[in-house]
């Protein structure tokens, strides 16, 4: 027989396991989400409902004014009473025009300025009246 050293018995595992680790990891990026979220909404809550009363009070101004704010144009004509918006794109001098639809009671935009908008679907709804017919020439007695 042979005589060999007696193996030592392993050690526990010390530390968390694998599925604890995933855990923690993903309960980590849940909360900075929801802060992350708290946060945005008490810096951008009272904008975010300004927008939301503009939007109902006048979209075509509201969709003109975002484009302003988030794009690289400039407000050049503003019609308020007839709810349309010229834009002026700064680096190609292109002018763009956000109008109210009265048929799909939405704003829309076209390119070039006020002139560019097209004539309303209503004008173009009904068709013309047909040209009275002239009357017969009665025949001459003699």
């Amino acid at each position: 027989m042979s005589s060999s050293a007696p193996v030592p018995p392993i050690a526990p595992k010390k530390g968390l396991g694998t599925g604890a680790k995933i855990g923690i990891g993903c309960g980590v990026i849940v909360l900075l989400g929801i802060i992350a979220f708290i946060i945005s909404a008490v810096f951008l809550g009272g904008k975010l409902k300004d927008f939301a009363d503009e939007m109902q009070k006048n979209p075509t101004r509201a969709t003109a004014n975002v484009m302003v704010k988030t794009t690289a144009f400039e407000m050049v004509a503003e019609d308020d009473a007839n709810k349309r918006y010229t834009l002026k794109e700064k680096s190609s001098g292109k002018l763009t025009t956000v109008y109210w639809d009265e048929k799909t009671q939405t704003p829309l935009t076209i390119e070039g300025d006020f002139s560019a908008i097209p004539a309303p679907a209503a004008a173009d709804a009904l068709p013309a009246p047909a040209p009275a017919p002239a009357p017969a020439a009665a025949p001459e007695e003699p």
